[in-house]
C-alpha cells in the first residue's frame, strides 16, 4: 500500500509539472503573436500601409513615368552625340570625295600621258605630252608640224604674261572733292586707261584723267563797306572760279574672281596731278578808276582785279575697286570706284598775280591749298576693248 501511494504521488507531481510547463509555453506563444514583427536584420518592420487597387495603379504609373524620364534624358544625350557625330562624318566624307576626285584626275592624266608616249604616231589630245625630240628604237621620229602661236592659244589657254594682250578703257564719271570746310562736285570727269595682264590674276597699266568744276567766290566785295559800292561783287556779282585738274597715274590691280564674263578687282597706284584755278571773268577792275582816295597814297592806284590764277603740282596715291564685265571676248565695260589723296606738299606752285595789287590772288591760293588736301572720291563707267 505504501508503495502504491508513493507511486501515485510521483505521478501526480509529474502531471503538475507538465501542466505548468505547457501553460507557460502557451502563454509565451501568445506573447509572441501579440509582439511587433521583426525583419531579417533584426529591426522592427514598418507597419503595412492600407491600400487598394486604384492606389496601387497610381503607384505603378508614377514608377513608370520616373523610369521614362530617366530613359528619355539618356536618349536626348545620345541623340545630341549622334547629331555631332553625323556632322563630323559629313565633313570627313566631303573631304574624302574631294580627295578621291583629285586623285582620279591625277590618275587619268597619268594614264593619258602613258598612252600618248606609247603611241607611234600623232594622237589627238597628246600635244602637251609629246616631246619634239622623241625617237623610236629604229629611227628618228618624223618632225612634227609647227603649230602657230594663235592656234596654240585656242587649244589651251596658258598663263598670260605681260604683252600677251592689251586693254583700252575709256571712261566718264564724276568726282567729289571733300575738304575741311566744304565739298565740291566736278562738272566733268573723263579719262582713259591702257593696261596689260602680267598673269591671270594681276594687271598693270597707266591712266590719264581730266576733271573740271565751277564755283563762285562771293568774298571779293568785303574789302570795302558794302554801302560804298566799290567792291567787285557789288558791281558785277560773285566772281566765278574755274578749277581744272589733269592726272597721270601708274597702277596695278588684282582680280579677286576671274571667269569668262565677270572680273571684279582691287588695285592701287601712284599719280602726278597738275591743277589750275582762275576766275572766268578776268576783266580788270579798279574801284577808284586809277584815281586817289583821300590823302592816302596806298589807294592812289586802287586795287586791281583780273587775270588772277594759280597752278600747282603734287603727287597722289590712289585706291580702286571695281569690275570688268565682258560682253564678247574682245569687248565689254568697266565700273570703278576710285579714291585719291595727295601726299606731301606741292612740287611746284605758280601765281599769276602779285596778291599785294590783286587781293583775290591770295583767295585763289588759299582755295588751291584747300583742294590740294582734299579727299577725292570718283565713280567711273567706261568701255573695254582688248586685243
Amino acid at each position: 500500500m505504501k508503495t502504491n501511494k508513493q507511486s501515485l504521488m510521483k505521478t501526480f507531481l509529474l502531471l503538475a509539472v507538465a501542466s505548468a510547463t505547457f501553460t507557460g509555453v502557451f502563454a509565451n506563444d501568445e506573447n509572441y503573436l501579440k509582439s511587433d514583427p521583426i525583419n531579417i536584420n533584426g529591426y522592427v518592420a514598418e507597419e503595412v500601409e492600407p491600400t487598394d487597387g486604384e492606389l496601387e495603379n497610381v503607384k505603378r504609373e508614377l514608377k513608370k513615368q520616373k523610369t521614362a524620364i530617366v530613359v528619355n534624358k539618356a536618349k536626348k544625350k545620345k541623340y545630341s552625340e549622334l547629331s555631332k557625330s553625323t556632322e563630323k562624318l559629313a565633313d570627313v566624307t566631303e573631304d574624302l570625295i574631294e580627295e578621291r576626285k583629285e586623285s582620279q584626275v591625277t590618275i587619268d592624266k597619268f594614264n593619258k600621258k602613258i598612252d600618248c608616249l606609247m603611241s607611234e604616231g600623232e594622237k589627238d589630245g597628246c600635244e602637251e605630252y609629246v616631246k619634239e625630240d622623241r625617237v623610236t628604237s629604229s629611227q628618228a621620229a618624223p618632225a612634227r608640224p609647227e603649230v602657230s602661236s594663235s592656234t596654240a592659244k585656242h587649244k589651251h589657254k596658258p598663263d598670260e604674261t605681260f604683252g600677251d594682250n592689251f586693254k583700252i578703257l575709256p571712261f566718264i564719271g564724276y568726282s567729289t572733292l571733300m575738304t575741311e570746310n566744304e565739298n565740291f562736285e566736278t562738272n566733268l570727269s573723263i579719262g582713259t586707261k591702257i593696261e596689260s595682264n602680267i598673269s591671270r590674276r594681276f594687271a598693270v597699266g597707266i591712266g590719264f584723267a581730266y576733271k573740271s568744276m565751277l564755283t563762285e567766290d562771293f568774298g571779293s566785295g568785303d574789302y570795302f563797306p558794302a554801302d560804298w559800292g566799290l567792291g567787285y561783287e557789288s558791281q558785277y556779282g560773285g566772281r566765278e572760279i574755274e578749277y581744272t585738274n589733269m592726272n597721270v597715274s601708274m597702277y596695278a590691280k588684282m582680280y579677286v574672281l576671274r571667269n569668262d564674263r565677270f572680273l571684279p578687282y582691287i588695285g592701287a597706284g601712284i599719280g602726278y596731278n597738275r591743277s589750275h584755278l582762275k576766275y572766268t571773268n578776268n576783266n580788270s577792275f579798279d574801284p577808284f578808276g586809277g584815281g586817289s582816295f583821300g590823302n592816302n597814297n596806298f589807294y592812289s592806284n586802287g586795287f586791281e582785279f583780273g587775270n588772277e590764277e594759280v597752278t600747282v603740282s603734287n603727287v597722289n596715291l590712289e585706291l580702286t575697286t571695281g569690275s570688268e564685265v565682258l560682253f564678247t571676248q574682245g569687248f565689254g565695260m568697266n565700273v570703278e570706284l576710285n579714291y585719291k589723296r595727295a601726299i606731301g606738299g606741292n612740287i611746284s606752285s605758280e601765281s599769276g598775280r602779285n596778291n599785294y595789287k590783286a587781293p583775290d590772288q591770295l583767295r585763289l591760293e588759299d582755295l588751291s591749298a584747300e583742294l590740294g588736301d582734299a579727299n577725292i572720291i570718283s565713280f567711273f563707267v567706261g568701255l573695254l576693248a582688248q586685243f
